[in-house]
């Protein structure tokens, strides 16, 4: 079965037409040389899911690691090297952020005190000591290791776009990041395969079992017989088909990303081959002042999946971040809109991010949520630093219902964490 594009293909292409046209609008010198150390270490603690922060904490551990091995006498002068340690690593911490930061974030903040496994194969899996309550922490459960995954990428790809850049070392982790929910969704058997897709459920895949989630929530089924692996997937379900297309089709958008593209393209130029710590993705120059670039993101929510269009306007004081948010509940469509600041300095020691989202709330099968209601979201950050040492700081609030990265109920969230430069 083909799946239901919409309007994505006309978007899709407005997309890659902007990324072709990239590479000719690259600066030469993308990232200063004074700035050419790298980012301050990061550790720091938010209120559960605590997604946000624990990516960032992930991410300098991508950093930490990287340099601790083009430290090693013999590999320093070899940067082409680099891939050959970093993608590794990554391998690993996006299990960490997956697992850890994911599964177990939306654990944590449903009390079910979650634990975790790892392979030498790069598997991992999380368990519970208790099954969850209902249907809606099942499906946020199964989807929220992609979740966090895909919330650390975009905080790292946001970074980067900064006058400073990123450091290179993290650009690997924000691509499998990135592109975790794609991977999982494109090899997620299609419910007509019968067998297979009920196998997938059972065996804990998160798509599989995120989409099995949303039919028991139809059929009414116990929560806990359905995380246990005990509901009878109907395979046959016409709905359970038409939820599988809207997630692939949310996949392919996902991956689309030309913010992603263009820093993997400086990650390999600047980073691998130019041996230049930092890297800074091209962007298309509108002015000596301003850049602009497009980005795609594709998320599963528990009764709709959302794809994000955005658009980033690059100055040398910030970003400016806007995006428009399709909500696809499969039987609904409703839209959502947002603006963020990131990275804005202040002055030499301060920066801030603030960020404000809306949506509406469509109409569903699975009524986790009323129909036509709006949602909405706000939050600050700041970070300072002074000389080798400094902190951040964020504080939000939410609405009830799902939004990547953030506690489902109402109320507020804050995350505070520890800065170094070393």
């Amino acid at each position: 079965m083909i799946p239901k594009l919409c309007v994505l293909p006309f978007l899709g292409l407005a997309v890659l037409s902007l990324f072709l046209a990239l590479p000719v609008s690259a600066q030469d010198d993308p990232v200063p040389e004074e700035a050419a150390g790298f980012d301050p270490l990061f550790f720091g603690y938010e209120t559960e899911p605590g997604m946000g922060f624990g990516g960032r904490t992930v991410a300098s551990f991508q950093s930490l690691g990287s340099r601790a091995f083009s430290s090693i006498p013999g590999l320093r002068s070899h940067p082409a090297l680099a891939p050959a340690w970093e993608f590794p690593l990554a391998a690993f911490l996006i299990l960490v952020q997956h697992e850890v930061g994911g599964h177990g974030g939306r654990g944590r903040e449903f009390g079910l005190s979650p634990s975790y496994g790892f392979g030498f194969d790069f598997s991992g899996y999380t368990t519970t000591e208790r099954p969850p309550e209902t249907n809606e922490e099942n499906a946020l459960l199964a989807v929220g290791g992609a979740e966090a995954d895909g919330v650390m990428a975009h905080r790292i790809l946001l970074d980067a776009l900064r006058p400073e850049g990123v450091d290179g070392a993290k650009i690997p982790l924000a691509m499998m990041g990135k592109l975790d929910v794609t991977m999982y969704v494109l090899g997620t058997p299609e419910p007509d395969d019968g067998d297979d897709f009920a196998e997938a459920y059972r065996d804990g895949n998160d798509v599989a079992f995120y989409l099995a989630t949303r039919q028991a929530v139809r059929a009414g089924e116990d929560p806990a017989d359905v995380w246990n692996g005990l509901y009878l997937v109907n395979t046959g379900d016409p709905a359970l088909e038409e939820m599988w297309d809207d997630a692939q089709v949310t996949a392919i958008w996902n991956a689309l990303d030309p913010s992603l593209m263009s820093a993997v393209f400086s990650y390999f130029r600047d980073h691998v081959i130019g041996g230049r710590t930092r890297v800074r993705p091209p962007v298309l120059q509108i002015t000596d002042g301003l850049g602009l670039t497009l980005g795609t993101r594709g998320v599963l929510g528990p009764q709709e999946v959302s794809r994000f269009l955005d658009l980033y306007a690059v100055t040398p004081e910030g970003i400016l971040a806007f995006y428009i948010r399709d909500l696809d509940s499969s039987i609904d469509r409703e839209y959502g809109i947002g603006a963020a600041i990131h990275g804005l300095r202040l002055s030499e020691r301060f920066d801030l991010g603030l960020q404000a989202d809306w949506w509406g709330q469509p109409e569903s099968l699975e009524v986790f949520y009323p129909a036509g209601e709006d949602g909405w979201n706000v939050s600050g950050e700041i970070g300072v630093l002074f000389g080798r040492w400094g902190f951040s700081a964020k504080a939000g609030a939410k609405s009830e219902g799902f939004f990547p990265g953030t506690p489902q109920d109402e109320g507020v969230y804050a995350g505070l964490g520890l800065q170094a430069i070393w």
